[in-house]
């Protein structure tokens, strides 16, 4: 028997970051995720290591990435109107890749979105109108994402991107649609409960490396 697989998982605390640790868990892996003080699980489920600190915190990164096999990366802003929001992912991104090669960790696995990284071919007209009201809303946050699939991209690590499409809270199908081209309509969308299942599995055994892949449900 080997020794069980362990998994750092920055952004845990958010909704797709729960289901993603719940199924890195049920899949066999052990798991260390980096959460803000005040925002871990009360009840941490047995396999979970919770770290305490900030994302943009060297030596938190640092802590979190200790004695795992990879990484995957599921934080993101909260976007609301008229509100702006925290921009990090690019600055976070940075840190958490150059303490994997100071560790000499591979695998990296980045959630970002499918709007990021640029225009693609693959839009409908009606996803394209949404993005150009989005980029004027959110400007920051657009620029924010693209720079961290950039940084992904050029890590020269063992990396994967999934660039999931408005995720919503249905039950999970058990199976996902992935492509580094897939068309994107207005009615696209990603099961969280999938999405989760997918990154689990890439990082188990990943069969899209130094990809980026559209996931859809």
């Amino acid at each position: 028997m080997g020794e069980k697989k362990r998994v750092a998982i920055f952004g845990g605390s958010g909704l797709t970051g729960v289901e993603l640790v719940s199924a890195a868990l049920r899949h066999g892996l052990s798991v260390k995720g980096l959460y803000r003080p005040g925002s871990e699980p009360a009840n941490p489920p047995q396999g979970l290591e919770v770290v305490k600190g900030r994302l943009t915190a060297v030596e938190d990164v640092q802590r979190t990435l200790e004695g795992t096999d990879g990484a995957i990366l599921v934080f993101g802003p909260r976007l609301k109107r008229n509100q702006k929001p925290d921009v990090f992912c690019a600055a976070a991104t940075s840190i958490i890749v150059a303490e994997m090669k100071r560790l000499g960790i591979e695998r990296l696995i980045c959630q970002t979105g499918a709007m990021a990284g640029g225009d693609t071919p693959n839009w409908s007209m009606t996803v394209r109108s949404f993005v150009r009201r989005y980029r004027k809303t959110f400007p920051e946050v657009d620029a924010d994402r693209d720079a961290q699939e950039r940084i992904v991209k050029d890590s020269g690590l063992d990396w994967i991107l999934a660039k999931p499409f408005r995720i919503s809270g249905a039950k999970g199908k058990g199976r996902v649609r992935v492509a580094e081209n897939i068309r994107i309509t207005a009615f696209t969308s990603t099961r969280r409960a999938d999405l989760a299942e997918f990154l689990v599995k890439e990082f188990m055994a990943g069969e899209h490396h130094r990809k980026a892949v559209y996931v859809i449900t």
